[in-house]
């Protein structure tokens, strides 16, 4: 599983920042050309909307792997340190069976022939390539859910690059 963790972090922390980044560049260069040199890359703003979704599907996959969605955490306070692992699987499963539904979905949209013939307006490429970033989003957060519920299942920690984890038992503090 640990190799698995790896690869899967590589790729979604290398997708963010390609992503992320080349959006950040290209906002600044036209930027620049527009206001130093008269120049308008036409094409830009388009381009750097499409990069931020794409960034956005991929974050939303790091932003589960270190447990940082947002969330109400009413039953967790409640619960005792067995019925938060129970939460936790649930919500793992919950969140791979809508990831994996939705996934599905996704790649058949992007199988479509319409996603091939039609093309976005200033960039002119297939509304494949946009469209992409949506299953691709899904699929690896659909694999981060089921290593979740595998840790889970195997009374591990669920998620080992949170910061603090929520679903244990706080320690007491002692006041002077």
């Amino acid at each position: 599983m640990n190799r698995i963790d790896r690869v899967l972090t590589l790729i979604e922390n290398g997708l963010a920042g390609l992503t992320l980044g080349a959006a950040t560049i290209l906002a600044i260069v036209a930027v620049i050309t527009r206001y130093l040199f008269d120049y308008i890359i036409f094409w830009s703003e388009e381009a750097v909307i499409y990069l931020i979704i794409c960034s956005t599907f991929i974050g939303a996959v790091i932003t589960l792997r270190h447990n940082e969605h947002v969330g109400v955490n009413v039953l967790s306070v409640v619960l005792g340190p067995r019925g938060n692992r129970v939460l936790v699987a649930l919500s793992a499963l919950l969140v791979a069976l809508y990831c994996g539904i939705f996934g599905f979905l996704g790649w058949l949209m992007v199988t479509e022939p319409a996603a091939r013939i039609i093309v976005t307006p200033a960039l002119k490429v297939p509304l494949l390539v946009v469209q992409i970033s949506l299953p691709i989003g899904l699929t690896l957060m659909f694999f981060r859910a089921l290593e979740i519920l595998y840790r889970t299942a195997r009374g591990r920690q669920a998620f080992p690059e949170a910061e603090e984890d929520e679903f244990e038992e706080p320690e007491d503090e002692v006041v002077l």
